[in-house]
């Protein structure tokens, strides 16, 4: 599907421009003839994160050190933004492994952890799920209740229940979140734990709207040991860290399906005819194609942003949130504009239509829902507001 907008082309290097065309190969040889398939089984299966691992795929963002490709973040959406148009389950699926269950570790882990962990999790060997989210946390970090208690050997002893966590009882190791205690504050203390997935008590897989292949579990940590990921009680530093490059590759899958989803209604209204004519003559679909090329375009400018600034070393946590709203809201629209131009056959399996419609739903939730992403964008137009002006009354009305 290879982007439409060569403006991005631009801002990467060579190399990345032959990544990008190879993972298009690879999404047109393993995924597309299949994709179909694994929804209906539900199922994601193994070899395919194997051979991602060997073209590259799992490891996109690691520098070339431990074994990654050491791309730039606006060719790792871009090759979300590719996966996506052909499986978005499986999109979603490298988009979190990349910028969560590679990120944290290669951010805060140890040299020792590290030496456990690269290149095991890049090349397809390892499997890796990040677990935070409860029962009754999630974006609320303060509703976690797994603890970690020390141990005298050194490790730790987990205990405690994570749902809703993408490929955590397909997983063959886990960085999962806990409480540690409190800190001088008297707030919790969160931190992060590499452990053997194997050692959790499986409990289901979650059935879900959309995302159906990705395996969304639940699971039970019954005194599992496990390994430090960074220091003691600088969980969620991490975490929310690495959040925002987990809402560039969220936001990327949204573009992608919504893109996708598109294409599909074009050559729709180029071949169904209705009232002896085509559909694309008429003016109310005219338009409301037209919308969504404006709306996804605007996306695109919304996710070049942050992928500059974070090349440029810059935070870009405030600009990441502004992508993955905007980004998953249009995409939503587009996915359910292209299906009322499908008509009845767009509500059909017999196209895909349907599945980017139901999966793009996902991409408002996960990562922060949209309402989150609110909160932190008000927060911090406030907060910038208030070092402007202080607390000082309105200015007076001009007479």
């Amino acid at each position: 599907m290879l982007h439409p907008n060569s403006l991005y082309y631009d801002f990467l290097k060579p190399e990345e421009l032959t990544f990008l065309k190879k993972a298009a190969d690879f999404c047109q040889r393993e995924i597309a003839p299949h994709a179909a398939e694994w929804e209906e089984k539900e199922e994601l299966p193994r070899a395919l994160f194997t051979a991602a691992g060997r073209a590259g795929l799992m490891g996109m963002l690691a520098p070339k050190t431990v074994g990654g490709q050491e791309l730039s973040m606006l060719c790792f959406c871009l090759v979300i933004e590719e996966i996506a148009g052909h499986c978005g389950a499986f999109a979603m699926n490298m988009a979190a492994h990349n910028a969560l269950c590679v990120g944290h570790p290669l951010g805060y882990a140890s040299d020792e952890l590290k030496k456990k962990v690269f290149p095991g999790v890049l090349n397809g060997d390892w499997m890796v799920a990040w677990a935070l989210t409860e029962p009754n946390a999630g974006s609320d970090t303060g509703g976690v209740e797994t603890t970690a208690t020390p141990l005298p050997d050194g490790t730790w002893e987990l205990n405690g229940q994570k749902i809703y966590i993408t490929m955590g009882n397909h997983s063959d190791r886990m960085i999962v979140m806990a409480v540690t205690g409190k800190d001088e504050k008297g707030k919790k203390e969160f931190t992060a734990f590499w452990i053997n997935s194997a050692d959790t008590t499986k409990v289901r897989k979650v059935k879900t709207s959309g995302v159906r292949a990705s395996n969304t579990s639940e699971f039970h940590l019954k005194q599992v040991k496990g390994e430090l990921v960074g220091q003691r009680g600088k969980g969620q530093h991490a975490a929310l860290a690495c959040l925002d490059g987990g809402r560039l590759g969220i936001a990327a899958m949204a573009i992608g399906l919504g893109r996708s989803a598109v294409e599909i209604a074009k050559q729709r209204m180029l071949s169904r005819r209705q009232f002896g004519k085509r559909i694309a003559e008429f003016q109310a679909l005219q338009f409301m194609l037209a919308d969504c090329e404006v709306e996804l375009r605007a996306a695109e400018a919304l996710l070049l942003q942050p992928c500059i600034m974070q090349a440029r070393g810059q935070r870009f946590s405030l600009e990441a949130s502004f992508a993955k709203l905007y980004a998953s809201e249009a995409a939503s629209r587009a996915c359910n504009s292209a299906l009322q131009i499908c008509g009845g056959w767009g509500y059909t399996r017999d196209t895909s239509v349907e599945r980017m419609w139901r999966d793009a739903r996902l991409t408002e939730i996960g990562e922060g829902s949209s309402e989150i992403q609110r909160l932190i964008i008000s927060r911090a137009l406030l907060k910038a507001a208030e070092e402007k002006y202080g607390l000082a009354e309105p200015p007076p009305a001009k007479k």
